[in-house]
Formats: C-alpha cells, sequence, structure tokens
C-alpha cells in the first residue's frame, strides 16, 4: 500500500520509505541553477494552484491564484482533455520509484501524461514526465505523451510542451540503474510544484 505523508514530504510503500521521481532528480543535480531559487513561498503558490485546478478538474469550488487558474481553464476548455488519474500517487515495484503525476488521461484519443507547471519551461521537465510514464504498466513505454502545461500569470492561455526526447528514456533508465539499491534519493517529490521566477 502506498502513502505520501504530506508533511514530510516522503512516500511510504508498506511503511517503508520509498524514492521519488523528483528525489531521483534532485539527488542527480539535474535540476539545474533554478533550484537554488526556489522558495518556501513559490512551492505554497504552486501547491495553491495545483489545488485550484484539481478542484475545477472535479467540479468543486476553486480557491487559488486567479490568473493562474484562468490559464489552466482557458487551455482545459480549448484542449478538451480526458483525465482517468488527477494527482494520484503511483508507486511501480518494478523500478521501486514513487510519484504523483499532475493528470493521465487522453488528449485527442492519445494517452497522456500530463505535469502542471508554474514557471518556465526547463531541461529536466522531459526527464520528470519520462519518468512518471515508467511508474505506469497498463501501457508500454514511450507510448503515452509527455506534456507540461506551462500557466501563465497573466492569465492567458497556458502552453502545452510536448516532451519528445527519446533521451529522456535513457536518462531515466540510467538513473534507475544507478540508484537501483539507493534510498538516500527519497527526497521530497512535491518541491517542484513552483518553478524558479524566470
Amino acid at each position: 500500500m502506498l502513502t505520501f505523508d504530506s508533511i514530510t514530504h516522503r512516500y511510504l510503500y508498506s511503511g517503508r520509505q520509498v524514492r521519488s521521481v523528483t528525489g531521483m532528480i534532485k539527488a542527480a543535480g539535474l535540476l539545474g541553477p533554478a533550484a537554488e531559487f526556489y522558495s518556501k513561498e513559490s512551492a505554497q503558490r504552486g501547491t495553491r494552484v495545483h489545488q485550484a485546478c484539481l478542484n475545477l478538474d472535479r467540479g468543486k469550488t476553486c480557491n487559488g491564484d486567479e490568473a493562474l487558474l484562468d490559464s489552466y481553464t482557458r487551455w482545459r476548455d480549448l484542449i478538451q482533455p480526458m483525465w482517468t488519474s488527477m494527482e494520484e500517487p503511483q508507486y511501480s515495484e518494478r523500478y521501486n520509484l514513487a510519484g504523483t503525476a499532475d493528470r493521465l488521461g487522453t488528449i485527442n484519443d492519445k494517452p497522456v501524461v500530463v505535469d502542471l507547471k508554474t514557471g518556465a519551461p526547463a531541461a529536466w521537465h522531459g526527464l520528470q514526465l519520462a519518468l512518471y510514464d515508467l511508474l505506469y504498466d497498463d501501457l508500454p513505454h514511450m507510448i503515452r505523451r509527455r506534456i507540461a502545461v506551462y500557466l501563465k500569470k497573466d492569465g492567458r492561455t497556458a502552453q502545452s510542451v510536448e516532451y519528445r526526447q527519446l533521451g529522456d528514456y535513457v536518462t531515466a533508465f540510467n538513473l534507475l540503474r544507478g540508484h537501483n539499491n539507493d534510498d538516500n534519493d527519497t527526497n521530497d517529490d512535491n518541491d517542484t510544484r513552483s518553478e524558479a521566477e524566470p
């Protein structure tokens, strides 16, 4: 049974702490120089925006940054995705890896894994989405489209960026092999809810 401790930002599988997608990326030093600009306030804002978008998708009352929420709403209304999973922690026994993809579903009848971003595109986003894809065994790997949705602070329609580089999977498998028995990279998976300010 997988649980996520929102206070410590740790994943536990059958009571044992397991490594996380973002924790692996962070431990490998792949967050880049932007990692030093993350702040507690930006992380809290990211969490609020994610919760507001989740509430919107569940048909509930939304509270959060109105412009970012408007940006997501415009994107969602334009693209019309069909979500099958929203913010549900997932564990892969095969890779001993846990994470929480923001959305899983289809866009234009094609399977997708989607991550909502409140900051600018970064090189590691494609890797993050590849690792999220590896958490799921319902489809062969690399079939799912990997899309980051960059919310706009001025409320304009969010920008979709599809990551297609196969090198993201090569890096993902190298990280998984290199950390096969290492539990030291079980760091916070929510620390990328908010991106560094551009």
